[in-house]
């Protein structure tokens, strides 16, 4: 797998040319990303492989390396070579000082979103059924129960509701 440093990545898109694709979610890119860069989500970027087999090099970036570094070993499974993996993503980039472009209202990412919610809803049902109803408690059971699925399949109703929000457009 081929991958490139920040400050590699920062003097190739300087020089012009460089093809970047951001594999977050539609809400994280809009918070902060690379100025040229193109959102592609990581689960619609196997629609978009014969577009990206037109380019010498794509260079793929994410948050922090690991949804980018899954793309570019998963398309070097299915032949496509020329995907090079950006090394630490946007917060190595950030981290080196390099330049983003961020918007001007920030938007909490849709799995820190989840993260909340679940957890507001645990902390509820528990509390709940200590001094309320014993009742209460299926609703941390309930949502345990999903995310335990989502989880072991890797598909989060509640991400996928929250990102029709209006707030995450």
């Amino acid at each position: 797998m081929k991958t490139i440093s920040v400050q590699e990545l920062s003097e190739k898109i300087k020089s012009g040319g460089a093809v970047v694709v951001d594999v977050r979610t539609p809400s994280e890119y809009r918070g902060v990303h690379y100025a040229g860069s193109r959102n592609i989500p990581t689960e619609q970027i196997m629609a978009h492989a014969n577009e990206l087999k037109q380019h010498d090099a794509v260079y793929i970036s994410c948050n922090s390396g690991g949804r980018s570094k899954m793309v570019v070993e998963d398309f070097g499974l299915h032949g496509l070579t020329n995907l090079v993996n950006v090394e630490g993503g946007i917060q190595a980039w950030i981290k080196a000082g390099l330049p983003v472009l961020k918007a001007r209202k920030w938007t909490m990412p849709v799995m820190q979103q989840v993260m909340a919610i679940a957890g507001s809803m645990v902390l509820v049902g528990a509390l709940g059924s200590l001094y309320l109803d014993p009742r209460f408690i299926w609703l941390s059971v309930g949502v345990g129960a999903g995310l335990t699925y989502a989880g072991l399949s890797g598909n989060c109703y509640m991400s996928c509701a929250l990102e029709k929000m209006p707030w995450n457009k």
